[in-house]
């Protein structure tokens, strides 16, 4: 384990100017994963999972993925949404899993708003991360009003949106959505997609609403789906036929330009 209290490289400039530093974990490590193998046989690669999450428990925080997917989940994008640039394309960034185990300082339990910036810092401090943002021309879906009108109401609550969950089971997701707007609806299930999820609806304001759904996030194996009891058989569950069925929302694919994030440069972790 290592302790560092490193500036985060897009923020140095107004870390300096405030004397504030970066959110920094208070000791972390970094391995890169090596898989055992037992005397006479093959070591079998690990295969990198379609997502790679933060697990906070207490102020503990484990991760594990490649770096792409470490910056995805860093920076909360789809993994589709960070590239290497053409001047720093490392096979390594793909295809080296790493394993990070950290603690945030203190004792409360910190936020996922704030681990993802302790992510940030690390990646900067251990990784020499570099990146940048630009638009992309890509493959998108746009959500917008169905041909019948959307089925849900204006809100009556002044509170912020919320959602609550109706007895959510496995894969299966009941929500009672309280006061969300469109932009809050896309946020909520764009990880269900394989493409960025875009407002076209032209609806402002909070709406109040139910969604039935099974999760299968992009990726996920039939292995993983029935593990979390996804069925083949289940009707009008998919994500795309709630969104229509039930809030008169439809899923159409287009073409738009995308914020995306550019890893610029990077380098194998510094050691523990």
């Amino acid at each position: 384990m290592v302790r560092y209290g490193a500036i985060l490289l897009m923020a140095a400039a107004a870390s300096a100017q405030t004397g504030v530093p970066a959110p920094a974990f208070e000791v972390a490590s970094v391995k890169r994963y090596t898989p055992h193998v037992s005397p006479g046989m093959r070591a079998v690669a690990r295969r990198d999972p379609p997502a790679s999450q933060l697990q906070v428990s207490g102020t503990r925080v484990s991760i594990s993925g490649n770096l792409m997917r470490l910056v995805g989940a860093s920076y909360e994008l789809e993994t589709f949404r960070v590239s290497q640039s053409p001047e720093w394309a490392e096979s390594w960034a793909t295809s080296e899993v790493y394993e990070i185990e950290a603690r945030a300082p203190g004792d409360a339990i910190p936020t996922l708003v704030q681990v993802r910036k302790m992510m940030q810092t690390l990646l900067a401090e251990r990784f020499q991360l570099k990146i940048s943002r630009r638009n992309q021309a890509m493959p998108v879906y746009n959500l917008a009003v169905g041909a019948g009108g959307a089925k849900i109401q204006p809100s009556v609550f002044t509170d912020p949106a919320r959602t609550r969950d109706e007895g959510s089971a496995g894969a299966h997701i009941r929500l009672r959505c309280l006061n969300l707007s469109m932009a809050d609806l896309v946020e909520l299930v764009r990880r269900e997609f394989d493409r960025p999820l875009l407002d076209k609806t032209g609806l402002t304001g909070g709406f109040d609403f139910s969604l039935d759904y099974i999760s299968q996030p992009p990726g996920m194996t039939a292995d993983a789906a029935a593990a979390m009891g996804v069925s083949d058989v289940e009707p009008g569950l998919p994500i795309v036929v709630s969104l229509r069925e039930q809030l008169g929302l439809r899923i159409v694919p287009a073409r738009e330009q995308v914020e995306i994030l550019v890893v610029d440069h990077a380098e194998r972790p510094s050691a523990n």
